[in-house]
């Protein structure tokens, strides 16, 4: 076991000690930090296993080769100029690590969103007041979510239970299995509801080609994808959060993936952004892997085009530079 899955461990370890049926806004914070300083080391140990340069943000020879090998380089080559004289350490972002990592875990795909969620409540923890939280969020997914992801990651990395939870895995059962009907239950009662809105608007003169025509405009914008709604099975809309990050080759910061913030339709009102539910749907970004979308701004690009940008990124940036 690498370094990074090993040290995941102890951070989980701290969570599942921690979760019980009664937990105080404080305890809730503190268990979500270190439920995300564990998710982090393992996404990264995810990529490490299959290749260590994949979670290093400079995987070049030169920076690679003294960050991961430095034991093996021979003495005569300490100083050659084909390794840098300071090589960067700096590893890649939770939220690159998930992007990288999802392609690799297929529990880790079908839990994306809850993961982006656990991201965003860390960076609010860190940097910006608490009062941003969704305490109540936080503490069902703790409650409810925590075991069975990572009793499902244990299985799929063939890691013992006993790594992540320390002996508190029939708790943490326990306490997930009385939550998960809720689950089903929730999103149970939300579909019903906005299905009978459906039924009760659609009938109404001009009703249909208007929400059609809202729908489209508002995917005309940018970051929005359409998918079928799972209440009435018309259009509805994805809203995109584009993740970016620098680039220290092109001196700027670039698009390396989206977040998916919420779906609505405009047909049955149907609004979700509960990220667990998000999931639960299936509902994320398919356009992530496409190649012809421009790589700064995500406008889809002319089948011909060769360049990897649109015209007007290129027009801005070339004149720019």
């Amino acid at each position: 076991m690498n370094t990074y899955l090993s040290d995941s461990g102890k951070f989980f370890k701290l969570v599942s000690i921690g979760i019980q049926k009664n937990l105080d806004d404080f305890q809730v914070i503190q268990l979500t930090l270190n439920f995300a300083l564990g998710l982090e080391r393992l996404l990264k140990g995810i990529l490490y296993d299959i290749n260590p340069i994949y979670i290093l943000i400079e995987p070049d020879f030169k920076h690679s080769l003294q960050c991961l090998y430095e034991e093996k380089i021979i003495a005569e080559s300490k100083t050659s100029k084909e390794l840098a004289a300071n090589p960067n350490e700096d590893v890649i972002t939770f939220r690159n690590s998930l992007l990288r990592a999802q392609h690799i875990s297929k529990v880790c795909y079908d839990n994306k969103n809850l993961l982006f969620n656990i991201s965003n409540a860390r960076d609010i923890i860190v940097h910006h007041e608490l009062n941003r939280l969704d305490i109540n969020s936080l503490k069902e997914i703790l409650q409810r979510d925590f075991y069975p992801f990572l009793k499902e990651i244990s299985t799929e990395l063939s890691i013992k239970k006993g790594h992540f939870f320390d002996g508190s895995h029939i708790k943490l059962s326990k306490l997930s299995s009385t939550l998960q009907t809720d689950l089903e239950k929730k999103l149970k009662l939300i579909l019903e509801a906005q299905q009978e809105t459906w039924l009760s608007l659609k009938g109404n003169d001009g009703f249909i080609s208007d929400k059609e025509e809202v729908t489209k405009n508002i995917l005309s914008t940018s970051f929005k994808e359409t998918t079928k709604c799972p209440s009435c099975e018309n259009s509805a809309v994805i809203y995109l959060k584009p993740i970016k990050e620098y680039n220290p080759f092109e001196k700027d910061e670039i698009i390396i993936g989206f977040e998916v913030k919420k779906l609505k339709c405009q047909f049955c009102k149907l609004e979700i952004s509960d990220s667990v539910i998000l999931d639960h749907l299936e509902i994320r970004d398919k356009k992530i892997h496409r190649k012809n979308n421009c790589a700064r701004c995500d406008k889809e690009l002319e089948l011909d085009n060769a360049n990897g940008v649109c015209s007007e990124c290129d027009e801005y940036y070339g004149t720019e530079n």
